[in-house]
């Protein structure tokens, strides 16, 4: 129910001053500008919300040279646009914008960028059977501002040098159309029947594989520089999986290689070294001349790669399916005729009835029943021309039928892991039946193999724990190095040390010696979660590890700080001071732009992602260098949600997104100390035509005296004296959410911005847990947060409501059955029978819930049937004499996370117990969350018409007062057919009346 770079250190000279290193500084955001007379605030409609905003970080990228920013914005209504800025010059930001555009590519000297153009949201909605145009690239050149514009293209791709680009059209043939544009010269070759392509990252050479109908096809690599094109290898079969190695001019390729009496394709594999030499070397490796190989065993098409020195080439192995038999067809056989009838020439026709003359599809062919001399003495069972399709479940199974499905096409013929080394007539077999995962180390010398099978039985309701073999790249001998472990973490770039975790310890194991080496044996932290109050024995780590290029140490965090540790054992340092204070320090993904693949540079420079524990502050800071011993120089700190810190590739340019409760997100530049940062972005600026609720930290203690805090909006027109209604939402800990900015949605149930627009207060609490005790923990944290709210007076005490899903719908429906405060809840997909859900499915994994018990948020250490008393007193199904608060649940009946039994054993039970205060919504199709547009809708309306109800006292809508009948609901789906589709019922109106007092069914 749950869920490297080095930097440059020379400093780049930005042609604009707005960027020299000064004081922090930042410019306010968003200023409204002086009038004589200010404007009146509105309320927010709900068709005011397709107009806001959200940033898309998957369409956000600098320039290599940092002279340009492009970033995508996405409205609520789902129109979207990239908005192109100019960072230097005289007219800093000149801005441009491409609609529907997506994937920005800008050329590696920063002279282009490339544009896909999408559909609207409009045409994304039409049906699939429906032709919509296909996607259209804009090529721009950012100096002249010339665009040329690709019709129908379905890849696009810049040569390394940035000289020319490779622009991929769809076609009639099965092959594609492939474009190279001379970016200066202004001119295109073409070529046809292309079904691959790929630039190589040294110089310019493209390689292609041709798929001619006419030819053979082959595999060529053009250069566009000199206008040569040259074949390497052609053939009539079919070439796969391109790869060139990194940084060099080597070529790899699947040739297909098919065999008469086998189901499946195998490959040839082909490598050549060094393709821009007059006669590069080419190396070929065919597992039928190879005496070594299993005849059990071929090369599947799959992704291929190299190794880091080019010595050798990685891939996939499976074992052979033979080709089934193709049965010859019998000759039919005439029926026998009855004595007197006709031939069919003979007989007269027969007029056919009008309908008779439409065209009808045969009638299938079903078996024809056996003779009696066949079926003479034998049973039913033995005559049946069907078999059954019955599925056993065996309680000695260790996987259970939900999950064999799952897995059934992974475990059917599995993959291992081979290694070719070129100009060797042997291909090494890493991978077997055993090792169900194999990873190589960077260096190639050795692998590691992860054997899960000896735990099934442990998996079934405890941790999945898995043994570590080291294999030998060259002769792929294995042995067993390490036994029973949870969590296995990383290997050095080396190849010689692999870091895990043995309770709750951090320990190497030296791949050379044989060692175990136990990192943190005399050091006081722990690098495991000290906060996951789970009953798990091993709690997951803090990271991975992130090593140095060169292998001598690696960086580890625990619950604040970094720590750099030496594998052998040998040094151990907190290069950080963050427990003192709380503060959480974390590598910024700016230390990792040079695609280093994760590696931190010895003498590298670090910035920092910093965080407030308790002051939910955010922002970063910088060391000087991964051994320095002068503390973090913190470059900005404030009291709002600073995060994604990004680095131009070839400068010293910098972008950070800020925001906060009552200002969304926009985006920032500045230079390398991050001061005096320059406003880019500016969204929902209209936000301050509408009134908006501001955000504010509440401290509280539970029961047992732990601090916690909690996140309150206020309602958008506060005014001081009033009292407002509450919508309490929770989960688990939710506070860290304080300065994050919420779009209103009609999509979204539970959106703590419409709440607010709708004049409530939102309040999200955090919630910490006892063993044994998960709902009572939740009563225990809630009802205290909840109180301490109501003491400030703003909060009508009569008018909270409590809302969750999954986990959070879970405490919901427990809180309502174990107390009176609360005057309505809403309970998105809640488990509410502890007993029946610790041995249900999980349909979306296929494995059972039991783990979810043993490991995670059920926090139960035994089966319900040794401690019965400890489930029934944390299921909401077992207070159900004590719900005096309006429920409402929703489930969809294809839940595959919390079964929607859950939900239907509730309400069976409510009715059971006669109260008529608990309603069930049910959204055919629908899994945990919501997806159809249509339902999110919805449960949206009716959530807040729930509220409005039982919360605020309004007038309720029929379907909480009586519900709604299975005719009722047909006959309006037959109206909708001649009416124009529209939202659910008119919300709640206010009732002159008072409202309900809390707890009482309306």
């Amino acid at each position: 129910m749950r869920s490297s770079l080095a930097l440059l250190l020379t400093f780049f000279l930005l042609p604009i001053s707005v960027f020299a290193e000064e004081p922090a500084k930042v410019d306010p955001p968003k200023k409204e500008t002086p009038q004589k007379k200010r404007k009146q605030k509105s309320p927010i409609k709900p068709a005011d919300y397709a107009q806001w905003e959200r940033l898309d970080p998957a369409n956000r990228q600098f320039s290599p040279n940092g002279k340009w920013l492009i970033y995508g914005v996405t409205r609520v209504d789902e129109e979207r646009t990239l908005r192109l800025h100019r960072l230097t010059g005289k007219k800093m930001p000149e801005v441009e914008s491409f609609q529907y555009g997506m994937r920005p590519v800008f050329s590696n000297d920063s002279a282009w960028l490339a544009v896909t153009i999408g559909k609207s949201p409009a045409e994304a909605k039409k049906e699939p059977k429906e032709k919509l145009p296909g996607a259209t690239t804009h090529l721009r050149n950012l100096a002249s501002k010339e665009t040329i514009i690709f019709k129908n293209v379905s890849a696009f791709h810049f040569s390394d040098d940035s000289r020319f680009a490779a622009i991929e059209v769809n076609g009639k043939s099965p092959g594609k159309a492939l474009i190279v544009r001379n970016l200066s010269h202004k001119t295109n070759t073409t070529f046809g029947n292309v079904t691959q392509h790929a630039w190589s990252d040294q110089g310019s050479h493209l390689a292609m594989v041709i798929d001619s109908p006419s030819i053979s096809n082959s595999l060529q690599v053009f250069s566009p520089k000199t206008g040569t094109l040259r074949t390497l290898d052609s053939s009539d079969l079919e070439y796969k999986s391109l790869q060139w190695r990194k940084d060099s001019l080597d070529l790899a390729v699947m040739r297909e290689k098919k065999h008469a009496e086998k189901e499946d394709v195998s490959h040839t594999l082909l490598a050549w070294k060094g393709v821009a030499q007059k006669k590069p070397k080419k190396l070929v490796y065919d597992h039928t001349k190879d005496k070594n190989f299993s005849a059990e065993m071929f090369l599947p098409v799959g992704k291929i790669s190299w190794s880091e020195d080019g010595a050798a080439l990685y891939c996939d192995l499976k074992k052979w399916e033979k080709k089934p038999k193709t049965p010859k067809p019998k000759p039919a056989s005439e029926p026998k005729k009855e004595e007197g009838e006709k031939e069919d020439s003979e007989k007269e026709p027969k007029p056919k009835k009008e309908e008779e003359t439409i065209e009808k599809k045969a009638p299938e062919k079903k078996p024809a029943p056996k003779k009696e001399e066949e079926t003479k003495g034998k049973t039913l069972r033995d005559t049946l021309q069907e078999k059954s399709n019955v599925e056993v479940w065996h309680a000695k199974d260790a996987e259970i039928m939900p999950l064999q499905k799952k897995q059934a096409s992974s475990q059917k013929n599995p993959s291992r892991k081979a290694m070719w080394w070129l100009g060797e007539e042997s291909m090494v077999q890493l991978g077997n039946d055993l090792t169900e995962k194999v990873g190589i180390t960077r260096k190639g010398n050795r692998a590691i193999g992860i054997d899960r099978t000896p735990h099934k039985e442990t998996a079934m309701f405890g941790p999945r724990l898995q043994d570590v073999y080291k294999i030998d790249t060259k002769t792929g001998e294995r042995e067993k190095v390490l036994e029973s472990l949870k969590y296995v973490l990383s290997t050095s770039p080396n190849g010689r040390h692999l870091l895990f975790m043995r309770n709750g310890q951090l320990w190497a194991y030296d791949l050379e010696t044989n060692q175990d080496l136990h990192l943190s044996k005399d050091l006081d932290t722990h690098f495991s979660d000290e906060e996951d109050d789970t009953l798990a024995v091993e709690k997951r780590p803090y990271g991975q590890g992130i090593w140095l290029k060169d292998s001598s140490a690696f960086l580890m965090y625990d619950r604040y700080d970094l720590w750099l540790i030496s594998p052998d054992g040998s040094s151990t340092t907190r290069i950080t001071n963050g427990r003192k204070d709380r503060i959480r320090h974390r590598l910024s993904q700016a230390n990792f732009l040079k695609d280093n693949e994760g590696l931190l540079e010895p003498d590298q420079a670090l910035y920092l992602a910093l965080y407030g524990d308790r002051t939910k502050k955010s922002g970063y800071g910088k060391l000087d260098a991964i051994r320095s011993k002068e503390p973090v120089e913190v470059l900005v700190w404030e009291d709002k949600m600073i995060s994604s810190l990004t680095r131009a590739k070839n400068a010293d340019r910098y972008l950070l997104t800020i925001e906060s409760g009552n200002d969304s997100p926009d985006i920032y530049v500045s230079g390398p100390n991050l001061a005096r940062r320059k406003q880019i972005s500016k969204t929902n600026l209209f936000q301050k035509q509408y009134y908006w609720g501001q955000t504010e930290l509440i401290d509280f203690e539970n029961k047992n005296g732990v601090k916690l805090q909690g996140s309150l909006r206020y309602p958008a027109n506060y005014r001081d004296g009033k009292k407002y209604p509450m919508v309490v939402y929770i989960y688990e800990k939710r506070s860290q959410g304080l300065h994050k900015y919420d779009v209103p949605s009609e999509k979204h149930p539970y959106n703590p911005a419409v709440f607010s627009a709708e004049g409530y207060f939102v309040f999200q609490p955090d919630i910490v847990y006892r063993p044994q005790e998960p709902g009572i923990s939740a009563l225990e944290c809630v009802v205290p947060a909840v109180k301490q709210v109501l003491k400030t007076g703003m909060v009508d005490e009569n008018k909270v409501g409590l809302v969750g899903h999954s986990w959070g719908a879970y405490q919901t429906a427990f809180i309502v059955t174990r107390s009176d405060l609360f005057a309505a809840g809403v309970a998105g997909a809640p488990l509410t029978n502890m007993m029946s859900m610790s041995v249900s499915v999980y349909w979306n994994s296929g494995q059972t819930n039991a783990a979810i018990f043993t490991q995670s948020q059920g926090r139960m250490d035994k089966p319900f049937w040794q401690d019965p008393e400890n489930y029934i007193r944390n299921s909401p199904i077992h207070g159900l004499d004590n719900l005096n608060t309006p429920l409402l649940i929703a489930f969809g009946d294809k839940d595959g996370a919390v079964d929607w039994g859950q939900g239907v054993q509730m309400y069976n039970a409510a009715r059971w117990a006669g109260k008529e205060n608990l309603v069930m919504l049910v959204y055919p199709g629908e899994n945990h969350s919501l997806r159809k547009e249509e339902n999110m809708v919805d449960y949206h309306y009716r959530v807040r018409e729930w509220f409005d109800t039982h919360v605020k006292g309004h007038e309720a809508p029929k379907w909480i007062t009586e519900g709604k009948s299975f005719l009722e609901r047909q006959k309006e789906k037959e109206d909708k057919k001649d009416k124009p589709q529209s939202k659910p019922e008119a919300a709640a109106k206010p009732k002159k009346e008072e409202p309900p007092k809390k707890g009482k069914a309306k």
